[in-house]
């Protein structure tokens, strides 16, 4: 075990110590630094994939991935005067998301997902991951849920997004290094610009959202 603590923190001793060891116990500790880095993320992605496939069959799901060069790239080509004045806020934000994984739920005829069905992801986050709604707000007609799995109290590594709109549902697990701080900003902006927020429901941390 020290010698795997070694190897993950250390890029010097990493080199020394890999010169002392088997090719399969190269192979085996390589492995266990993977699952161990993949873990965090595996328990809420868990939740939204099978949440999105409990609804496959009456209606139309999507999935998408992007990792931080992807959005990286993104920000590079959007013309400077897109960030102009409010929006700069915007591309600071997205400088610090390292990796998207977005789910998208359309049902049939255009209903909407049932929120006795969304309450039950909610409560699934929370057990299998230990995330705790950090806002809920209202934007253009959609109600927006933001999750956080509160292992940091300054710095937000993963969160969870849900937009439920009339007739789709958006969700999105985030690997971020954003901060309590970078999401107030958005949210502020928000409510500066006549959107209706409301402060993060019962049992949130109530730091997100600007109170009245």
């Amino acid at each position: 075990m020290i010698c795997a603590a070694v190897l993950l923190t250390s890029g010097t001793a990493f080199f020394s110590i890999t010169l002392l060891i088997s090719p399969n116990m190269k192979r085996i500790l390589f492995t266990l630094a993977a699952l161990f880095i993949l873990s965090a993320a595996s328990a809420q992605r868990k939740e939204l994939r099978q949440f999105t496939n409990d609804f496959a069959e009456i209606g139309e799901t999507h999935r998408l991935g992007l990792s931080f060069l992807p959005l990286r790239i993104v920000s590079w080509f959007v013309p400077r005067s897109a960030w102009d004045g409010d929006a700069a806020y915007i591309k600071l934000a997205l400088k610090k998301v390292r990796s998207v994984k977005l789910y998208t739920i359309q049902l049939q005829e255009g209903q909407p997902i049932p929120a006795q069905s969304i309450a039950l992801l909610k409560e699934n986050l929370k057990k299998g991951g230990n995330f705790e709604p950090l806002m809920e707000m209202r934007h253009k007609g959609s109600n927006i849920f933001l999750l956080s799995d509160g292992k940091n109290d300054e710095r937000l590594d993963n969160l969870v997004v849900l937009i439920q709109d009339d007739e789709e549902m958006t969700m999105a697990h985030l690997r971020t290094r954003l901060t309590i701080n970078d999401v107030s900003r958005v949210i502020n902006k928000l409510q500066e610009h006549g959107q209706a927020t409301q402060p993060a429901v019962e049992g949130g941390s109530g730091d997100v959202a600007k109170q009245p």
